[in-house]
């Protein structure tokens, strides 16, 4: 069982930073350099067509994640090395989510429907920043992993 939730754990993992790597620096920066209707609806497309990629693999990372910390028995005595690391992880990914959240549902419409309005686009500032934390994020979070894997 723990072969099997750490395989489902990594594929997912794999998905979800491999995914967001590919959006950030390769798919996202030559529609930003479009202007108008055409820039909206390509990056409307991307985040609709990656969104239920993207989130299913995060919710199978996080599920199977806690699954394998269950296995190691995390929490369940004195903290240990381990358990702070996870503790760690675990915070950035609940930091991610709410980034990721916050991203895709929040200030990314909010975002477009300020530039439909032609109104000030004092959105893209913080869209931007959160952007950055949560690619800081998915790329500490596995590198938490492997140091988990070193430690257990």
């Amino acid at each position: 069982m723990e072969t099997a939730l750490l395989v489902v754990h990594l594929l997912a993992a794999a998905i979800w930073v491999g995914g967001t790597v590919v959006l950030v620096f390769v798919a996202v920066p030559p529609v930003q350099r479009l202007e108008g209707e055409l820039r909206g609806r390509l990056l409307r497309d991307l985040g609709r067509r990656w969104r239920p990629i993207g989130w299913s693999a995060l919710g199978v990372a996080i599920g199977s994640g806690a699954g394998l910390a269950g296995i190691d028995h995390a929490f369940r005595s004195a903290p240990s090395s381990f358990d702070w690391v996870l503790g760690v992880k675990a915070g950035l990914v609940g930091l991610l989510v709410a980034g990721a959240y916050l991203h895709d549902y929040v200030l990314g419409p909010g975002l477009a429907r300020q530039i439909r309005a032609g109104e000030p686009q004092s959105l893209r500032r913080l869209l931007t920043g959160i952007g950055r934390a949560n690619l800081l994020f998915t790329l500490a979070i596995p590198v938490l992993g492997v140091v988990l894997s070193q430690i257990r």
